[in-house]
């Protein structure tokens, strides 16, 4: 890995510090938007209008998320009691209840782009000796998460079924969040279905969860497996260098930073997680060494790109396809 100055994070420090009044701001205005976009789709009249507001559903959901995402680093509203118990809620609705989501999380964030820690919280990544010496099931499963059909499906995969059903199953007690954010989502939906029917149980949770999870599982894959990723063994990883090397910058237009609530400042975020995600972009206009970040982008050919990523060469120094292996 490429040195990164040692007092870099030292840098961050001042940026780690919130406005309260905006972080509730940010918060109370993208969950309002929220709220107000599924009533929208349930009580608007024209087919039009709730297709609008379908979309507004999953632009919000992908927000709120991220912003909830910045509530259990510690970066915003910590101190507050009524956020606490906001943010839980959430985390319920969202289903990626705070007891898995902080475990699993941090612990990405402790070992990212380490490659002699389990992958926990992220997309496993293989070097290409240890998937040539992995049995047939190990390879199948580990092309399985990583396929494109599978993180499209974020709803379903990642979130439902990782984050909720499958801890919630194998340790009821300690994730009691996840068993009641399936239940809860099973009643959202019923209820949904009794009151406005089928067309608008789609329009407002289905879909729009589908598009927003899917793009959140899609964010999660590309900005740690891009095409200048570097990841490393113990002896050469450390972590400074590793939020830099295998964190991406995602280059969007202002609105997308808006919806994404900025996490495409994903070198930054992975140096410092207490910085509020309003204050990314400040960080990196005033330090010098956050401003050449390593860069990828949501164009369908980069995409493409990263999708056929799917082995670390540890000879060539950097992700390969299957057919380069």
């Amino acid at each position: 890995m490429r040195h990164v100055p040692s007092d870099l994070l030292l840098k961050t420090v001042p940026f780690a510090k919130e406005h309260v009044a905006t972080s509730w701001r940010h918060t109370l205005v993208a969950w309002l938007l929220l709220m107000a976009s599924i009533t929208g789709v349930v009580m608007l009249p024209a087919w039009w209008m709730k297709v609008m507001c379908s979309a507004g559903v999953a632009v919000l959901m992908s927000r709120t998320f991220v912003i909830y995402h910045d509530y259990v680093h510690g970066a915003i509203l910590k101190s507050s009691r009524l956020a606490k118990v906001l943010f839980a809620v959430y985390g319920v609705f969202c289903l990626a209840p705070m007891t898995v989501w902080k475990r699993t999380h941090d612990y990405h964030h402790r070992y990212n782009g380490r490659l002699s820690k389990p992958s926990i919280g992220t997309y496993p990544v293989f070097t290409k000796k240890r998937f040539e010496r992995a049995s047939m099931s190990e390879r199948k499963s580990y092309l399985f998460a990583r396929h494109p059909i599978v993180i499209a499906m974020g709803y379903w995969f990642t979130f439902l079924h990782g984050m909720c059903i499958q801890p919630g199953l194998a340790s009821p007690m300690k994730h009691w969040d996840s068993c009641l954010a399936v239940g809860g989502h099973a009643m959202y939906l019923a209820g949904m279905y009794m009151v406005a029917g089928w067309e608008v149980t789609m329009l407002a949770i289905v879909l729009p969860n589908t598009a927003a999870f899917g793009f959140g599982a899609y964010l999660f894959y590309v900005q740690h497996n891009f095409p200048s990723a570097v990841y490393a063994c113990d002896g050469e990883w450390a972590y400074e260098s590793s939020a830099l090397q295998s964190s991406s910058f995602l280059d969007l237009s202002p609105f997308m930073h808006w919806v994404t609530a900025n996490i495409g400042y994903h070198h930054i975020h992975h140096l410092n997680a207490r910085i509020p995600f309003y204050r990314l972009p400040e960080a990196q206009a005033a330090i010098p060494e956050l401003q050449q970040p390593l860069r990828t982008n949501l164009k369908l050919k980069e995409v493409r790109r990263c999708f056929a990523l799917k082995l670390w060469d540890e000879q060539k120094g950097r992700m390969i396809s299957l057919a380069e292996g």
